[in-house]
């Protein structure tokens, strides 16, 4: 079995059950299917050290807070020793990583979750935002053995903080298809994720203001849930779904607000890929979003509710045409696979450890 005999030291600030958004989620998929294809996994991580395991990945929890795991590479590098090597994520995780890589002789991979750039100054303010920002870029030029970014727009943001070219590669994430898939279409404007500047929030809201004849439903959790509920106008319902309901066996409550969404919006400030807009792509809804993925819809400009207004407008008007954006972006989401995603990570280990590459997986 392709990975059989690998051991993987995984490392991420958080994971399940503990949950905040899209960097969990992904690096749990990327565990599991590592354990899937033969690898031995654990994971180090922070929280309750009682709990030793989730979804039948073992699990080290240190108890600190998240971001004092930037000083835990000593930790790390005692439970790296039997490990071939060390799969890290950004941000919290990547720095001791890297360090006990360096003490143990062992390749470090960095898979980015998230990369937020200029961003950081309207989600910290100026001062703040211009330190996370060369935080974030400090990070990025550490000599990884490898960096795996999710897409080429966020390989693009690496390249111009300074990243060696060679140091990198391109796998994009999948999504779970058995969860999100097209249902029976209602006349509405969705947005489901994380309700936080980043994501773009405010200006659905100024574009839900421009339009009031259109009905705009934002469903998700966040920071800024209190703010949206008290600016909103009436044609925007926002609702709560817990952080995680994805993880839900039928997808929760994001999946069945999917399946019955005609266009969705995601017109994030920052995003690395855009995992929510390839499911809502899978649920057969025509997209509305920042995010230089490819899909059936209208691709704006970020922080440009005018914009995102017009789109809107635009798809909403002809709602037959935005029918059949959804059924070919169904179509175009089948490409995104975790089986696919597993089999290229599983080759660049192959690479960097100087393994035999299996062939028996398809890459297609």
């Amino acid at each position: 079995m392709p990975g059989n005999g690998l051991r993987v030291l995984v490392t991420h600030e958080r994971f399940l059950p503990e949950f905040a958004g899209g960097c969990e989620y992904g690096v749990w998929r990327m565990a599991r299917g590592l354990r899937e294809r033969g690898a031995a996994v654990r994971i180090v991580t922070t929280g309750d050290p009682a709990l030793e395991s989730y979804d039948g990945l073992e699990t080290v929890r240190l108890r600190m807070h998240r971001y004092r795991m930037n000083l835990a590479a000593r930790r790390i590098a005692e439970y790296a020793r039997g490990a071939d090597l060390i799969q890290t994520a950004n941000y919290h995780a990547a720095l001791p990583s890297y360090l006990a890589g360096r003490r143990l002789g062992k390749p470090v991979v960095l898979l980015v979750t998230a990369l937020c750039g200029k961003a950081w100054l309207e989600m910290r303010g100026a001062a703040l935002g211009r330190a996370w920002a060369a935080w974030e870029r400090r990070l990025m030029r550490l000599e990884f053995h490898r960096i795996v970014f999710p897409s080429e727009h966020a390989l693009k943001m690496g390249l111009e903080m300074g990243i060696a070219r060679e140091r990198c590669t391109v796998i994009a994430p999948g999504i779970e298809h058995g969860k999100f898939r097209p249902g029976e279409k209602t006349r509405e404007v969705l947005f489901v994720g994380k309700f936080e500047r980043r994501k773009g929030v405010y200006d659905i809201l100024e574009a839900a203001r421009a339009l009031p004849g259109i009905p705009f439903r934002l469903q998700g959790w966040g920071p800024e849930e209190a703010e949206l509920r008290r600016s909103a106008p009436p044609n925007a319902t926002i609702e709560t779904a817990p952080p995680g309901c994805v993880m839900e066996p039928d997808g929760g409550a994001a999946a069945r607000a999917l399946a019955g969404a005609s266009i969705f919006l995601l017109p994030s400030r920052a995003e690395s890929f855009g995992l929510a807009a390839v499911e809502a792509m899978a649920s057969g809804c025509a997209i509305v979003s920042t995010v230089p993925l490819e899909y059936q819809g209208v691709r704006v400009a970020a922080g440009d509710p005018t914009a995102i207004a017009a789109a809107v407008r635009g798809l909403w008007s002809n709602p037959e045409r935005t029918a059949e954006m959804g059924r070919r972006n169904a179509a175009l989401a089948a490409q995104y696979s975790w089986e696919r995603f597993t089999a290229r990570l599983l080759d660049v280990y192959d690479g960097i450890l100087g393994r035999a590459p299996s062939r028996e997986e398809c890459h297609a």
